[in-house]
């Protein structure tokens, strides 16, 4: 049996469920390459007297570990953030049950969930996007521009420690006539330190942001509600 448990963006966001399940398994892995690696495990192990490997991407991506674990015997793979949100966990997923092994999801928040506190209405994003630090993809810029036509916002995920500054300087690199969007800067979604700010990407490109991770939001076509709740952030 594999349970795929998501830990949230802060410690404490797991839940309960994903604590019992926790508990009953054989073996514990968690990977943290794909989000910040600032949930504490050592806690986790106290809480539940489970002993948790942490995995490097090679052994999520390339090795069955967690596959040849789950076969023989319960097993848990956590995951900060939501335990599906990457393609790669519902690649496990997907290849697990493919081998006949059972699995049971156990889902926790995530920056899907946590871009509703910018104000912003979670039914009008369209198709998210996420800007490497060390590329500058096509389809980042041609994906705006298609939720542009349809007045849609656009989630840009950044690399783990990537700053939204450096960030934003790319993106206008990449097309300039994005320099005077609206942009919601998301540093540090759920954790206690979080700040959002609403300022135009050119602003942000010379602004000194805090501790990562960050997102950014570009704004679409807004209701007066959401052009409200966003004064509040600038």
């Amino acid at each position: 049996m594999l349970y795929m448990i998501g830990l949230g963006l802060d410690n404490g966001e797991i839940t309960q469920k994903g604590l019992e399940a926790l508990k009953e398994v054989d073996r514990a892995f968690a990977e943290f390459y794909t989000n910040t690696e600032n949930i504490s495990l050592e806690k986790l192990e106290d809480k539940t007297g489970k002993e948790i490997e942490k995995l490097t991407r090679e052994e999520v991506e390339r090795n069955d570990k967690v596959l040849e674990s789950a076969e023989n015997q319960d097993t848990a793979f956590l995951v900060s953030g939501g335990p599906l949100t990457a393609t790669t966990h519902y690649d496990i997923k997907h290849r697990a049950e493919e081998k006949g092994i059972d699995v049971e999801v156990i889902h926790a928040p995530s920056i899907f969930v946590s871009v509703a506190e910018t104000g912003l209405s979670v039914y009008k994003f369209g198709r998210t996007v996420t800007l490497p630090d060390d590329s500058a993809p096509e389809s980042v810029t041609e994906y705006i521009s298609k939720n542009d036509e349809i007045g849609l916002h656009s989630l840009i995920l950044l690399d783990i420690d990537y700053p939204a500054d450096k960030a934003v300087q790319k993106l206008i690199e990449m097309d300039e006539s994005l320099s005077n969007r609206e942009a919601v800067v998301i540093e540090r979604a759920n954790h206690d330190d979080q700040r959002i700010t609403v300022l135009d990407l050119e602003e942000a490109a010379e602004k000194e942001f805090g501790s990562t991770p960050h997102s950014i939001i570009l704004t679409g076509n807004k209701s007066h509600k959401e052009d409200e709740f966003l004064d509040s952030f600038k």
